[in-house]
């Protein structure tokens, strides 16, 4: 109940601020996976889209000035985990400005909110309100500093980004930590130089901060400074500075990584294997597979995943072992690594895993079996899964007997004709449209005369073919 207050004080946050009035009609950014701050999928960690790459998709006007001062006012007086809460939504206003959400309002839920929420996701174009935004990195309330940051960061204003650089030479270092946010979330190529520099920053939170800006840059210049900080005594700026190795994604960085992997702190350890995995370099392989045996869940389910993205078979056995996890979301990462291989070798212990417990996992093992490369012969068990209470399931099935084009599976194909679900039944007719078997043809003719449109073109479309 208390987290539940909490959100939706934190919406209310945006709606007490000057209402501007509704802004002309603008294309919304396609907004990615926002939980955790990441800015690319990683796994296990998911990132936000790049507030760069948001501003170049939008034309959205952000807040004048008079905005920007009572936006910074009202998160100034708001509980601090209310505060950071409605930053987090700066910049990310589409989710709240979707039709899904006009469709789920109370009805008594306040008209303004939604042209707010509209304006504060824009970048800010009034240079009145530059010199308040950087006024405020300096503030005392830590979500107001990131609000002012990443306010800055986001602005189209080349001003902006000089504002940032200023702040860098700040003598309080909570200040040129703000400015590091800044100065990451815009990428801005002119204050590259600057960012690095900061690397030898006094202030450990400001190195850490600057090792992380470093990586939203992606530049492998960068590599030497971000390799030198993995001594450091912080395990904060040692994190900071695998995950931009990892995402600058050069090869060169797997040597300095690898040694990571055994770190002291279990966050820098789980930021090492997802950072190879970004890089995939198979020189990585056998380093992140040993993580297979890990003690932690996380590590390992993070290997598995940064197998899946290396895509070197030489990682085959030990992902085979780790379909036998005792934690289901292992067995479901080394399945759907397994797929991303194609190593047929991996077959027979995938079979095995269509009849694991979890629903998560017999569906990754169903999807990584219709990737393997050339399989001709299905596992016994996949047929079985054309009666699994799971809709979905089915439908995954009958896709992946289409693709491994076993004869066999036409009986349990055919089964399935009459399936309740429709989409279950195109992806069936579907799949024995790629069948190339006798038995195939009466099934089909049997599809012409099902009910859905689509199920009956694609019965057709299957009959024209050469069976």
């Amino acid at each position: 109940m208390t987290l539940l207050l909490t959100t939706l004080m934190a919406g209310a946050l945006l709606q007490v601020a000057p209402a501007p009035p509704p802004p002309p009609p603008a294309r919304l950014a396609v907004a990615g996976a926002m939980a955790m701050p990441r800015v690319r999928v990683r796994m296990p960690h998911l990132r936000a889209p790049r507030l760069a790459m948001i501003r170049a998709r939008s034309e959205r006007p952000g807040p004048d000035s008079a905005q920007v001062v009572a936006l910074l006012a009202h998160l100034a007086a708001a509980d601090p985990a209310v505060c950071e809460l409605a930053v987090d939504m700066l910049g990310n206003g589409w989710n709240w400005g979707s039709r899904w959400g006009e469709l789920s309002a109370l009805r008594d839920a306040r008209t303004p909110a939604s042209a707010a929420r509209l304006q504060y996701s824009g970048s800010v174009t009034d240079r009145r309100a530059l010199p308040v935004l950087e006024a405020a990195l300096g503030r005392e309330q830590p979500c107001v500093r990131r609000a002012s940051a990443r306010m800055l960061g986001g602005s189209s204003l080349p001003e902006a980004a000089g504002a940032l650089r200023r702040a860098l030479g700040h003598r309080d270092g909570i200040v040129r930590e703000a400015a590091l946010l800044g100065l990451g979330i815009s990428e801005d190529p002119g204050s590259f130089a600057a960012v690095l520099q900061a690397v030898s920053d006094r202030d450990p939170e400001v190195v850490r901060m600057a090792a992380w800006a470093l990586g939203e840059y992606e530049d492998s210049r960068a590599l030497t400074p971000l390799t030198r900080l993995l001594d450091r005594s912080e395990a904060g700026i040692r994190r900071a500075a695998v995950y931009a190795l990892g995402a600058i994604e050069d090869t060169r960085a797997t040597r300095p990584l690898i040694p990571m992997l055994k770190d002291r702190d279990e966050g820098v350890r789980l930021e090492a294997v997802s950072a190879l995995g970004d890089i995939e370099d198979p020189a990585a392989t056998a380093a992140v597979a040993e993580l297979l045996r890990d003690p932690s869940p996380d590590i390992r389910e993070a290997a598995a995943h940064a197998l899946g993205s290396i895509e070197d078979a030489g990682a085959v056995p030990g992902l085979v072992r780790a379909l036998e996890d005792r934690t289901p979301a292992v067995r479901a990462a080394a399945a759907s690594a397994l797929g991303s291989i194609e190593d047929n070798a991996a077959a027979p212990a995938l079979g095995k895993a269509l009849a694991d417990p979890v629903a998560e996992v017999r569906r990754e093992a169903i999807s990584a079996l219709g990737s393997l490369d050339d399989l001709e012969r299905a596992p016994e068990g996949l047929f079985a899964l054309m009666k699994d209470a799971d809709p979905e399931l089915r439908q995954l099935t009958a896709e992946t007997l289409g693709s491994i084009g076993d004869p066999r599976g036409v009986p349990a194909l055919g089964g399935a004709l009459e399936d309740k679900d429709v989409e279950v039944r195109r992806s069936v007719v579907s799949a024995l449209g790629s069948i190339e078997s006798a038995a195939v043809a009466p099934l089909l003719v049997r599809a012409l005369k099902d009910e859905d449109g689509e199920v009956r073109r694609l019965a057709a479309e299957g009959l024209g073919q050469d069976h």
